[in-house]
């Protein structure tokens, strides 16, 4: 239901560092007027910083709207945010290559939405019941199924579904954000969520307790308890925002996750009197890209820089003995190049042979490396079965072998874990195998149900700097007010 009077968000956040993962780099916040996730990318060092600088600097715009283009104002501090990533990079640079998606929603004039999305954490509407998604994944398996070259279906299963394509921070491109204004309808419910949470809950599970669960804050729970019976395997973050008439007497908004954890991470980048990277030593080619297939030719101008040339005589005033002095010594120089442009081009195919075989040699021992410490699980005749090596062949070649077959039924575990197995549950080390493996097995003796812990980790292992050692860290960061 639209309204030509005042909405605002009643709105709350939890966030979990999941069962296997050792910090959380989801950053997240829930105000009045604003909501906001930034999944750092977990790959990279710093994730956990670029996230919470992130939410620290995109949290000012948790205010009454004003005259001014929402969506202009939300691009603007994207974009301020993304340079204060590049600064804390140069600062630091241990964190080279941090980076996080970013997901916000704005209260605009007129009772609309600004909405910016980079990444693959998502935006959804509940709306008369029915949840639709308001995002667009930017991810290689995305792009395949907007091609039409692999099914939704397959793309939940895919071994590169965790590859994103685009996001914020340092990644050597301007961030490509989406950005739209939406309708507000009064009794909307919009959830913003990281991928710990739709890579681990069945959607209609999802759906089923936005629509049940009243409470935002109650409903953020229940939602993390969901990815964390899936096998909460990554951080899980969720925000949620119920969408009312009139005001609600709330002063600020909560953040949740490594910004609420780690307040020190966010001062990061800060320092406007670093230098950043430049790139003026290189030449600018149109937009600034730099071509890779061809470069541009030196050349010297000016009558000052010329190699000074020998005269010329013209044949028909040379002597005889001026031309068989000449041409002796050049046939014998001739020769003498032919013998040794011949001796260079044999020493230079040894040196071409070596560097091919030491290079066939180091890649097959790196690719031999991450075969023999790669894990995944799957459903063998009934049983969760755990195998070394790669879910693939090559040609006639396996490239897995069976390491365990565990006492766990599959049959005892919820669907999600179930639809997971049919394809394969990927671990990068035994350790983490065998921590998704307990997981499972609790899960089946639980019969599918987990217990409500919604907390943080209290002492992460942090890639980037540790947070003051005398900060009192509340480990319910999690557990969030709901604004009110």
């Amino acid at each position: 239901m639209t309204t030509d009077g005042t909405i605002t968000l009643r709105s709350a956040a939890r966030s979990h560092t999941g069962l296997v993962r050792k910090n959380n780099q989801d950053s997240g916040y829930a105000g009045p007027n604003f909501l906001l996730i930034a999944d750092g990318m977990g790959g990279h060092a710093g994730g956990d910083v670029a996230s919470a600088i992130t939410v620290s600097r995109l949290a000012d715009l948790d205010r009454e709207p004003s005259g001014e283009d929402a969506l202009e104002i939300l691009r603007t501090s994207i974009l301020e945010a993304n340079d204060r990533i590049c600064r804390g990079v140069a600062e630091q640079p241990e964190l080279a290559g941090m980076g996080t998606t970013v997901t916000a929603l704005l209260r605009a004039p007129g009772n609309r939405f600004a909405l910016a999305h980079i990444g693959d954490s998502r935006g959804y509407v509940l709306r008369d019941g029915e949840l639709q998604t308001v995002t667009h994944d930017h991810t290689f398996v995305q792009m395949l199924v907007d091609e039409g070259r692999i099914t939704p279906d397959e793309a939940e299963t895919h071994p590169q579904r965790s590859v994103v394509m685009k996001v914020l921070g340092d990644v050597g491109a301007s961030p490509d954000l989406d950005l739209t204004l939406r309708e507000a309808h009064v009794g909307d419910r919009w959830m913003l969520c990281s991928d710990g949470l739709t890579g681990f809950a069945d959607v209609d599970d999802i759906a089923r307790v936005l629509s049940e669960v009243s409470d935002p804050d109650e409903c953020c729970r229940q939602l993390i308890d969901l990815a964390l019976a899936g096998g909460g395997a990554d951080n899980v973050t969720v925000v949620i925002g119920d969408v009312l008439e009139g005001t609600l007497d709330t002063v600020q908004g909560s953040s949740v996750g490594s910004v609420h954890l780690n307040p020190k991470y966010a001062t990061i980048g800060m320092n406007t009197d670093v230098d950043e990277p430049t790139t003026e030593t290189q030449p600018h080619y149109g937009n600034g890209d730099i071509p890779t297939d061809t470069v541009p030719l030196q050349t010297v101008s000016g009558s000052d820089k010329q190699e000074p040339t020998a005269e010329v005589v013209p044949p028909s005033q040379r002597t005889d003995s001026e031309s068989s002095d000449r041409d002796a010594p050049a046939e014998e120089d001739d020769l003498d190049a032919d013998d040794d442009e011949v001796e260079k081009r044999s020493y230079l195919g040894w040196i071409i042979a070596a560097i091919v075989i030491v290079a066939i040699a180091v890649g097959g021992f790196f690719a031999y490396n991450y075969v023999s410490n790669h894990y995944y699980l799957t459903n063998q005749d009934g049983k969760v079965t755990l195998y070394r090596g790669l879910d693939t062949t090559l040609g006639p070649i396996e490239l897995s072998q069976l390491e365990d077959t565990t006492d766990i039924e599959v049959g005892t575990l919820n669907s999600f874990s179930q639809d997971r197995l049919r394809g394969s549950i990927q671990a990068d080390s035994r350790d983490e195998a065998d921590r998704i493996i307990e997981n499972l097995r609790q899960e089946a003796d639980k019969s599918g149900t987990v217990s409500g812990n919604v907390e943080d980790a209290a002492s992460p292992s942090d890639p980037a700097p540790s947070p003051p050692s005398s900060q009192a860290i509340d480990p319910s960061d999690a557990i969030t007010e709901e604004s009110q």
